[in-house]
């Protein structure tokens, strides 16, 4: 049983418009965030990390109670190492122009998925030998799992109108999984027909595809933290 309950967030803005606080009330958890920026530009000047979380071009080099970051000298993502007793680490591979045409996911030396990339197609396998395909045909998108070469089970994504993946239905038009986002992609909640169909989910907010084992959506030249 999923529980539910409202919420209310605010956010605030300076006079240019940048984001300076977001705040979150619920009767479960209240939180607020607070961002400051710099007079003379847009910039984000402080943050809750320390200067010893960012390498000298900026980037971010650890994941609060998920990992660490290593970036290529071109500022592209290179590995993530978790923090957990699992020994994960999840690699990263580019081409020349800079785009992402391979993943795999690495624990205690041995391949547990590995993700490849073509254009408008790309190919996933995992150590129970579940194969899935997903097409990109337009802005519509189309998977299909299979294991141990058994029949295919499609999986077609219905999106809003920011593009984010909000409904996955199967071939008999059934629910997969749902899922509603907060402004700048975190998940306010999300359901479906059972934990596994869930957790096959891999694009979400702005149909980006986001990592499952660091959370970040991958954007081409950068990654966001929803």
């Amino acid at each position: 049983m999923i529980s539910l309950e409202p919420y209310h967030q605010t956010y605030t803005y300076d006079i240019g418009n940048n984001l300076t606080n977001l705040s979150h009330q619920a009767n479960s958890s209240t939180w607020q965030q607070t961002i400051a920026i710099h007079p003379n530009n847009n910039r984000s000047t402080e943050t809750q990390q320390s200067a010893s979380d960012f390498d000298t071009n900026g980037n971010l080099l650890t994941l609060d109670n998920i990992g660490t970051l290593y970036w290529h000298y071109n500022n592209t993502l290179n590995k993530l190492t978790k923090a957990d007793k699992n020994n994960i680490t999840q690699y990263y591979v580019y081409d020349y122009q800079g785009n992402r045409v391979r993943t795999a996911v690495e624990s205690d030396h041995q391949i547990q998925s590995q993700r490849g990339y073509l254009p408008s197609l790309e190919l996933s396998t995992n150590q129970a030998k579940q194969q899935t395909s997903t097409l990109h045909i337009g802005t519509h998108i189309l998977s299909e799992s299979s294991k141990d070469n058994t029949k295919n089970h499609p999986r077609y994504q219905l999106t809003s109108h920011l593009q984010s993946n909000t409904l996955e239905l199967d071939d008999k038009a059934q629910t997969l999984s749902y899922e509603h986002y907060y402004p700048y992609g975190g998940t306010a909640i999300i359901a479906g027909k059972d934990k596994t169909q869930v957790q096959q989910k891999c694009y979400r907010y702005t149909s980006k595809e986001r990592d499952d084992n660091s959370g970040l959506c991958y954007y081409g030249a950068r990654y966001q933290a929803p």
